[in-house]
């Protein structure tokens, strides 16, 4: 069963062989694993299936949508919140972190 966004992304991934791909890269490279688990977990978080409702504080000011965002605010980011379709350039971007 898919807990959300990671869990589909990894049964393609081992349908399609990509898995295998990536355990010989991260070997050849001499690291010990290619993260894919680490990569699944963090998309499950930001996109699970089941509900979405996560507590962010921004780190810098910016304007979306007409709606200023200022550095302390904190935010909780449900399925319908406006800053749910970029959240992950947002936490990228070091806009906004998770608390």
């Amino acid at each position: 069963m898919s807990n959300g966004l990671g869990d589909t992304i990894e049964t393609v991934t081992h349908f399609l062989g990509i898995n295998k791909v990536a355990d010989a890269v991260a070997k050849l490279a001499g690291i010990s694993g290619c993260g894919c688990a680490e990569r699944r977990d963090y998309l499950n978080m930001l996109f699970p299936y089941d509900s979405y409702e996560r507590n962010f504080i921004v780190l810098k000011d910016f304007v979306l949508d007409g709606t200023d965002y200022k550095q302390g605010q904190k935010l909780t980011v449900t399925k319908n919140h406006v800053l749910l379709k970029g959240i992950i350039n947002f936490v990228r971007d070091g806009l906004i972190a998770e608390e």
